[in-house]
């Protein structure tokens, strides 16, 4: 293997690497905010409100 294709190869590992971490790591966020936010009342937004325009009239 030349220089530049090990580096190549090493940089493909990296970036599967930190793809993996990426995805681990939301994974356990969402799941800790999903047991955290589980016994809590929902959260409700409030219902959104159109206004006419003065030239839709």
């Amino acid at each position: 293997m030349t220089l530049g294709n090990r580096e190549f190869g090493q940089s493909l590992k990296l970036a599967a690497i930190a793809v993996v971490s990426a995805v681990v790591t939301a994974t356990l966020v969402i799941g800790a905010g999903q047991a955290f936010l589980r016994g809590s009342e929902p959260i409700t937004m409030p219902q959104a409100t159109v206004a006419s325009h003065p030239s839709d009239d």
